[in-house]
């Protein structure tokens, strides 16, 4: 069996289609580092100048404002909430001219939750989040104004609590560890699962390019299958090399980061009601592994799937079409909300969006709180066993002989 897995490693790293997927990650995760990610611009960020700003607007209204009983009530509304925000605000503006990120944390921590008990109080009628949730047509700014503050709220909290070193980087999330986060909250669960779809697809079939030459092999078709299905995964995982790169110029530019930077996750509560969100941090070394153990079960759950159907249908096509089709089926289904109507934690396809998964916002979105991590990790483990088994039955029937 090693011999014949060297065999079809080797095939599989001289493969030409292989090779081409790895340069085009290495290219765009270089064009990423290079390009992207320096204009990143996040809602929440450290603006110096839009603080100081907001506080002497306020400290002016303040002090020449006059309290009377004739006085419109919205008036009177500001001089009772702007007084605290403004220490907060003063605090936050101390901190960054002494330098200390510490003090700066601590204040920005109730800044954000100061904020957020009045803004979503009043749901955004009278005074609003940061304008950046107003746009490009969102029909949802208050929810996630509101989760995003409280998600601020947290990290912040984390980061005036633990002991990884501070810096304007870290507060905005431009290190080479918290680029990952953002990533794997975003489209990078989707290129790693596509990628091992496209190793997988032709890892079978491939063989009736050469039948006489496997043919005299003593090996079954499962042993076969279940050697092919490991290369495939092992080229899955190796695409964190190509990757990495990108990581590694990020890192010597905005700095690397460490394990221990606090990652908020939203609890999910039971009956979970979008008027009711609770935050909790792990460290980034946690919610990395918590991540690659969801990747790992998606890469075995492709390659189960696509070596039943190399199997049983025979054709390329068939096997990029049923990969396809299997992690982008959310598409055909997701809305806000949609959870109370559906129970969408039975179908694999919900889970592919690894991180949010994890970080409890595909709960906020879903309006559901059973699309969780454990849940997960049974939907596909269990998905992975129900398709190797059916691999196994049709592997020993005359009929779906390899070759």
């Amino acid at each position: 069996m090693w011999a014949y897995f060297k065999f079809e490693f080797l095939n599989f790293i001289g493969n030409k289609k292989n090779i081409a997927i790895y340069v085009i990650l290495l290219f765009f995760a270089c064009y990423y580092a290079l390009k992207i990610a320096p204009t990143y611009d996040p809602i929440e960020k450290v603006d110096v100048d839009e603080i100081e700003a907001r506080y002497l607007t306020r400290e002016e209204f303040l002090s020449t404002v006059v309290i009377h009983d004739d006085m419109h009530p919205l008036t009177y509304f500001a001089t009772q909430i702007y007084p605290e925000w403004n220490y907060y605000d003063k605090e936050r503006l101390d901190a960054i001219k002494d330098d200390n990120l510490k003090l700066y944390a601590e204040a920005t921590t109730k800044w954000y939750t100061y904020s957020d008990s009045l803004i979503y109080k009043f749901g955004g009628d009278m005074i609003f989040y940061n304008a950046g949730y107003y746009t490009y047509g969102n029909d949802y700014p208050t929810m996630d104004g509101h989760y995003a503050y409280l998600y601020s709220a947290s990290r912040y909290e984390g980061y005036a609590t633990g002991k990884s070193d501070l810096s304007i980087n870290v507060f905005e999330e431009r290190t080479a560890l918290q680029t990952l986060q953002r990533l794997l909250h975003s489209y990078l669960p989707l290129i790693l699962i596509v990628s091992c779809i496209l190793f997988t697809a032709d890892i079978v079939l491939k063989d009736r390019r050469n039948p006489t030459l496997l043919q005299g092999l003593p090996l079954s078709d499962w042993r076969k299958l279940i050697i092919k299905g490991g290369v495939a995964f092992l080229g899955s995982i190796l695409t964190i090399l190509p990757l990495s790169v990108g990581l590694i110029i990020i890192g010597v530019r905005n700095g690397f980061g460490d394990f221990s930077l606090p990652v908020p996750l939203s609890i999910p509560l039971p009956a979970l009601s979008t008027n009711e969100l609770t935050f909790e941090s792990i460290s980034m070394g946690e919610y990395l592994i918590q991540n690659m153990l969801l990747l790992v079960l998606w890469f075995l759950l492709i390659i189960s799937v696509l070596l039943f159907v190399s199997v049983l249908i025979k054709n390329e096509f068939a096997n990029l079409l049923v990969g396809c089709v299997f992690i982008f089926a959310e598409f055909f289904y997701f809305s806000r909300g949609i959870g109370y109507y559906w129970d969408v934690q039975w179908f694999p396809s919900s889970y592919v969006q690894v991180g949010q998964v994890i970080s409890g916002y595909r709960t906020f979105l879903y309006g559901f709180e059973k699309l969780t991590l454990s849940n997960g990790l049974a939907v596909l483990g269990l998905s992975t066993c129900i398709f190797l088994l059916f691999t196994f039955l049709i592997s020993n029937h005359r009929k779906f002989k390899l070759l």
